[in-house]
């Protein structure tokens, strides 16, 4: 059993890794970490894929990251809407998570339109706090995965 996780586990670091480095790889985690908390939903696929083909990102490792990471939405879009009003010096008119959750099940289009202000006080919330989050964690996971790197290398060179 314990033979079967350690194969498993090497196979899934080398899905993860797949040739890029480890700035690369930092980008992609930060990048699909940061659009899986954007306060729309639905988009996080479409928004992963346009930046990481470009960029030559690891696209499956970025989407499956972001599924991983979207119940953080969940947490953090009312704050980020709280923080957008701040900026705004208005007060929004958003009841609660649930309300958004059925009315988005209801009609998309029209929560959109009729939840506009509140997506744009989410997206400044966001862009506020998510952006120089995204660079503190970017550098944070750059260095833990350049010494991972460094380290594997070693034991490959004391082999």
């Amino acid at each position: 059993m314990k033979s079967k996780l350690i194969k498993l586990w090497d196979k899934f670091k080398g899905l993860l890794k797949q040739g890029l480095t480890p700035k690369q790889l930092a980008i992609s985690l930060v990048v699909s970490s940061l659009v899986s908390i954007f306060p729309i939903f639905g988009i996080s696929t479409i928004i992963l894929t346009c930046i990481a083909l470009p960029f030559r990102l690891n696209l499956p490792i970025m989407i499956a990251f972001s599924y991983v990471a979207e119940p953080l939405k969940l947490i953090v879009i009312i704050p980020f809407i709280n923080i957008g009003a701040r900026v705004f010096g208005t007060e929004h008119t958003l009841l609660t998570f649930e309300a958004i959750k059925t009315s988005y099940n209801i009609d998309f289009w029209n929560t959109a339109r009729e939840l506009s202000f509140e997506l744009l006080c989410g997206t400044i919330g966001w862009a506020l706090t998510a952006i120089p989050l995204g660079i503190v964690l970017y550098f944070i996971l750059k260095g833990i995965l350049t010494y991972f790197d460094k380290l594997k290398t070693n034991r490959l060179l004391t082999k």
